[in-house]
């Protein structure tokens, strides 16, 4: 990893878990949901362009790669891959791209839940990539971080 990437890391990991302080899975998965219906409104009547596709799968790829592994606090086994078979295709357009994000952002919310249910501990480590190892609620913080961070400097028109 390079060291400018490892820096970016530990500060999002320092963001996301202090956002996550004091929070539970559940208060969580309501901030994901509303989040992810802002971001939608947001996205709405963007420009279909490259750089606004690139943007939401990037998005959608991410998320799609955090849910698996915040199964792994369910007893799935971890895998140490990248985010990038998780993008979804851009040549679906705009509105095609939406439509994955929110229903993966639904999914993320689904997913929440049944960590909770699941009596899952919410300081439970994961790792991340760049990240390093982060909590349950960590991964939570840093889904509901990430699109946001970025759709100010990515999402254009």
């Amino acid at each position: 990893m390079r060291p400018i990437q490892r820096l970016i890391g530990l500060s999002r990991r320092f963001t996301a878990e202090r956002h996550a302080w004091g929070r539970s899975i559940l208060q969580l998965a309501a901030e994901l949901e509303a989040s992810g219906q802002k971001l939608d409104a947001k996205i709405a009547g963007k420009p279909d362009t490259v750089g606004n596709r690139e943007a939401l799968a990037h998005w959608v790829g991410i998320e799609r790669w955090s849910q698996r592994r915040l199964r792994v606090a369910l007893g799935e086994r971890f895998l140490a891959d990248e985010y990038h078979a998780y993008r979804p295709d851009v040549t679906v357009g705009l509105e095609g791209l939406r439509k994955s994000l929110v229903e993966t952002r639904a999914g993320t919310v689904e997913l929440a839940r049944h960590l909770h249910e699941a009596g899952v501990d919410p300081t439970f480590k994961i790792r991340h990539n760049d990240m390093g190892d982060v909590s349950v609620t960590g991964w939570l913080s840093y889904l509901l971080q990430h699109p946001v961070q970025e759709s100010i400097g990515r999402l254009r028109g």
